[in-house]
């Protein structure tokens, strides 16, 4: 697991060595063990630091080079199957270097072309692919967008990093002004989706895209998509697959754990792991019963053998890791369960290199409770526009909030109501008065709507909102876990989220998972196999950060002035009034809109430390 960086020029120029010298510095914690810079010496820089993960020796350095030099490679992440990989590529007698899934990656490429390599390489991974002999840079990101991968857009070139501070200090993009469609983007959801970025001109590549750069031009390529359809009537033996994948992500040469929080996906996990290998597993817990779920954890730990470690912590040790955040967090984010991530890595590193991570598991399955509520609605969207509008005026559909009734009426089809639901708390209601320019809908929303088409089945309406669940919700949460444990300079794994897995996925039905109020059975079934039902079923708990308390009292004071008086090129873009009278009724506990309150603020905290920080 690494860190990446570079340029290519579209024509002979400077290629701001010294600048790329710089990008290591900021990006260390990506590659504490190694790092090194090269280039052509026309047109193209490749920058590079190194976490050692396999083949820990001078071997795994890179950029790396094919034998003969014509083809060079700097890759963040790790390939799974390089030994598969490697019976592909004996018909061409390949003569390895290392041992490393670098050197593997790059020789799969020269030999299988890129299309089959992303076909059929699994893993988590950015790179950057550059074809000396021909001027030809390949850009990559995994399945699912674990890896990130950003670029920025000039008639003089392309610059692209793992880090997005990079990007907008070059000099071809640091004087660009803010792109207002894709800060509404950010305050609608918490982070800045793919395809846009916080700065004109730059952006979050596609997770399943490559992109060419070739003859002064960037061509984009989709090589995988997750699908909207189920019951492909294949083996779905869960238990295998996830065993399988789970045992695929411990290859490492350095010590491995796992995250468990108590919960059935991390639990699941671990016990896949322990079941390999003695394994150590971490969890953080809070000093206070109502939300701590650390004694769950301690119970499967004890049942499964695994070695764990607790830490505690008051809730309010929270507050001191916001600094971490802004810095861990080089776009604007505004998730703030990043706070726990960061502890609960910094915590794992004390003892890991490697950590196996439970996300996806509510994705692929259904798991959260809006995925209940979406399946209840079904028969409501269903019907026609005025049907739906007469029926909440006949109070036909039962709302818990006013808000909600204004949801639906506003509301096309099931899919713009759900995508909605993936917005942070507040947004739905405020961004419309609070913020001044239009927001287009995300990338992967309009891909999907074009091939929804009509459907009005509830196979169809759900198959859809897991898709939607994949490639927007899931996106914020994988950015979290990146850059909160890379911080760290700790590399998490995701088993749920291996090629096969993913596959398995399609072939659940919405009804394998979701059982009256219940979500993610199939998988709950699985670890009460493993365990007791009483363990698996007990009612959910979980930390949650504090934020109304911090933001009506120990924030207060920055929070308003922040809001209040920020820099004129965010304050443009802001109802002013609209403002004074959200936080107002935040304030005074008319208003649930906390989440979007600190969005705004952590927007002016970003655009004061990363914007203008590299010389």
């Amino acid at each position: 697991m690494c860190g990446i960086a570079g340029m290519y020029n579209f024509r002979r120029g400077d290629l701001c060595r010294n600048y790329f010298h710089e990008c290591l510095k900021t990006m260390k914690h990506r590659g504490p063990d190694d790092e090194d810079v090269w280039d052509n010496d026309e047109n193209y820089i490749a920058a590079f630091v190194r976490l050692s993960i396999r083949d820990l020796s001078i071997n795994g350095r890179q950029p790396m080079f094919s034998s003969d030099k014509k083809y060079c490679i700097s890759f963040n992440g790790e390939i799974y199957n390089t030994d598969e990989l490697k019976r592909l590529l004996k018909p061409f007698n390949v003569a390895y270097q290392s041992s490393t899934d670098t050197e593997t990656l790059l020789y799969a490429i020269v030999y299988l072309g890129i299309e089959k390599t992303l076909t059929f390489a699994d893993g988590i991974f950015a790179f950057a692919w550059y074809d000396v002999t021909r001027n030809r840079l390949i850009l990559a990101r995994d399945r699912v967008g674990v890896k990130p991968l950003y670029i920025g857009t000039s008639d003089k070139g392309i610059v692209y990093s793992s880090q997005y501070d990079h990007i907008i200090n070059h000099p071809y993009f640091k004087d660009n002004a803010l792109c207002e469609s894709s800060v509404g983007n950010y305050l609608q959801f918490g982070y800045v989706p793919e395809d846009m970025g916080a700065v004109i001109n730059t952006k979050l590549l596609l997770h399943g895209h490559y992109y060419v750069v070739e003859n002064n031009s960037l061509s984009r390529f989709a090589y995988y998509q997750y699908g909207a359809n189920a019951n492909k009537n294949t083996d779905k033996n869960i238990a295998a697959t996830l065993g399988n994948a789970v045992k695929s992500q411990l290859v490492a040469d350095v010590p491995v754990g796992t995250f468990m929080s108590g919960g059935v996906d991390s639990t699941l996990i671990s016990y896949y792991a322990n079941k390999v290998q003695p394994i150590q597993s971490f969890t953080i817990g809070v000093k206070d019963s109502a939300m701590d779920e650390s004694g769950a954890a301690k119970e499967f730990a004890v049942l499964f053998g695994t070695k764990h470690f607790s830490k505690f912590i008051d809730a309010d040790s929270f507050k001191k890791l916001i600094k971490d955040h802004v810095q861990a967090f080089s776009e604007p984010f505004a998730d703030y369960s990043s706070l726990p991530t960061l502890l609960l890595s910094a915590f794992a590193k004390e003892s890991v290199t490697v950590a196996l991570s439970g996300d996806g598991g509510d994705e692929l399955f259904w798991g959260y409770p809006r995925n209940v509520r979406a399946l209840s609605l079904v028969p409501f969207y269903q019907k026609n526009l005025i049907a739906r509008r007469l029926a909440l005026l006949m109070s036909k559909v039962k709302r818990p909030a006013a808000t909600d009734i204004r949801r639906h009426w506003r509301m096309r089809n099931f899919m713009r109501y759900y995508y909605t639901s993936l917005e942070i708390s507040g947004a739905f209601q405020w961004l419309p008065r609070l913020f001044n320019a239009p927001i287009k809908d995300v990338y992967f929303y309009n891909e999907i709507e074009k091939k929804a088409g009509n459907a009005l089945s509830a196979d169809a309406l759900l198959n859809i909102a897991r898709k939607l669940e994949v490639d927007i919700h899931l996106q914020r949460i994988l950015i979290k876990v990146d850059r909160a444990s890379m911080y760290h300079s700790l590399e998490v794994r995701v088993p749920f989220l291996n090629n096969d897995m993913l596959d398995l996925s399609e072939n659940y039905h919405y009804s394998d998972c979701i059982n009256g109020s219940d979500g993610k059975t199939s998988l709950k079934q699985l670890l009460t196999s493993y365990s007791s039902k009483e363990l698996v079923y007990r009612p959910k708990q979980g930390f949650t950060v504090p934020l109304d308390e911090w933001l009506k009292k120990d924030l207060k004071h920055d929070i308003k002035e922040k809001l209040m008086d920020m820099p004129a090129h965010l304050s443009i873009m802001f109802n002013r009034k609209s403002l004074w009278k959200l936080y107002n009724q935040y304030e005074n506990e008319n208003d649930d809109a906390g989440w979007l309150i600190w969005a705004i603020y952590i927007l002016v905290l970003w655009d004061d430390t990363h914007r203008n920080k590299i010389k």
